[in-house]
């Protein structure tokens, strides 16, 4: 009992996820995606109805095989727009994977990429005297404090360039010369659609930052790149935060990516 009323309660926040597929298939036009082609070993969209309704049965009695109850299968096997808020949209679609074989896959997009492509820019922040800043920023996600490169959304009619130039300033204050696009990162692939731009930034000067209300930045810290490369071996830095020491962890995947990218493009 106490289970099937924390997924009704679940389900009455995400109350769009019973709304008609048109809604739905709104959201797979905008994104202008790729449907994929099992025949070619990737994982097809379905876009027709009738297959859809198919495909939600075998997905249903493959969750009851596997001891779901009734009202769990059949909620967690219904395609179309499971939940949204105004930052995300969350997709089930239904889908055959490699040789036809039917099934459900969920995925998330941030509503920023449906008007402007992105969903995010991150930032590495080269100082003239070539160390390299990053936030200490406490993450509701992790519930951690974690050192990492700046980093955040693009707003409307923004490019990713000014984008990159808005976030550096707003969150560390440092003022950028120069911007060299360093590559691409797909944050989470497995469930996420974004796909994020990384600039590093040449920094020629620093005002005071400007953060947001909903943010919790400790401190802005400059490291050499061996301190940096060290840190990511051994999973944290000495920070402190404070007056107090503490082991804060270094694991930022921008980071990584964007550090290999520089020295391969002997920007660092």
């Amino acid at each position: 009992m106490k289970k099937i009323l924390v997924l009704s309660l679940f389900y009455l926040q995400c109350i769009y996820g019973n709304q008609p597929l048109e809604e739905y298939f709104s959201y797979i036009k905008q994104l202008a995606q790729s449907s994929g082609n099992y025949q070619e070993g990737e994982i097809e969209i379905v876009m027709d109805p009738v297959e859809i309704l198919k495909i939600q049965e075998i997905q249903e009695n493959r969750l009851l095989q596997k001891g779901f109850s009734k009202i769990e299968a059949r909620e967690f096997s219904q395609v179309g727009l499971v939940c949204e808020d105004q930052y995300l949209i969350w997709l089930r679609d239904a889908v055959y994977f490699p040789q036809k074989i039917p099934g459900t896959y969920d995925r998330l997009i941030w509503k920023s990429e449906l008007k402007e492509g992105l969903s995010g820019v991150a930032i590495l922040p080269v100082l003239p005297s070539g160390r390299i800043a990053l936030i200490v920023n406490y993450r509701h996600a992790t519930r951690s404090w974690e050192l990492e490169l700046p980093r955040g959304g693009v707003e409307l009619q923004e490019t990713a360039e000014e984008a990159a130039l808005r976030e550096l300033k707003e969150e560390t204050g440092l003022i950028a010369s120069s911007l060299h696009f360093l590559g691409q990162v797909a944050p989470d692939n497995g469930v996420l659609s974004s796909v994020m731009p990384i600039f590093l930034a040449k920094i020629s000067s620093q005002e005071e930052s400007q953060t947001e209300y909903g943010e919790a930045i400790a401190d802005v810290i400059s490291f050499t790149k061996d301190e940096l490369k060290k840190g990511l071996m051994q999973g944290f830095l000495e920070v402190s935060i404070q007056g107090e020491e503490k082991h804060i962890p270094l694991r930022d995947p921008f980071l990584t990516f964007a550090l290999l990218q520089a020295e391969l493009r002997k920007l660092l």
